[in-house]
């Protein structure tokens, strides 16, 4: 039997923001990008920085500071979103998203830091 990944609630210590880029024209027709956070607030969750035999292999790939994060579930959050860590101001893209157990319970989220092309 497998045991079921989660976080317990109280290491939900890292506040993060969930933001979608709108792309419209604007009126005269130029292009514009708008940041909306998704919630509206910054969610809580656990955020473990990749370390040991994690760091090579994410070098083999060229992830640039990879991460994973742990918090409640929700249907709001998928791949083209751009996730702030606290009070940085580079933001991280979702290399992966898993549902734990597909129980809609947890969700685990694989991070790097995005690029200036995002």
């Amino acid at each position: 039997m497998r045991m079921a990944k989660y976080a317990n609630p109280g290491a939900l210590r890292t506040p993060v923001k969930f933001i979608r880029i709108t792309r419209t024209n604007d009126a005269d027709g130029y292009p514009t990008e708008t940041e909306v956070d998704v919630f509206g607030q910054p969610v809580m969750c656990k955020w473990v920085n990749v370390h040991g035999n994690e760091v090579f292999t994410a070098m083999q790939m060229q992830l640039r500071e990879p991460a994973t994060l742990t918090t409640r579930y929700s249907s709001l959050i998928n791949q083209k979103l751009l996730i702030y860590k606290d009070d940085d101001p580079d933001p991280y893209e979702v290399i992966s998203l898993d549902d734990i157990d597909e129980r809609h319970v947890w969700l685990e989220i694989k991070v790097q830091r995005a690029t200036e092309a995002v």
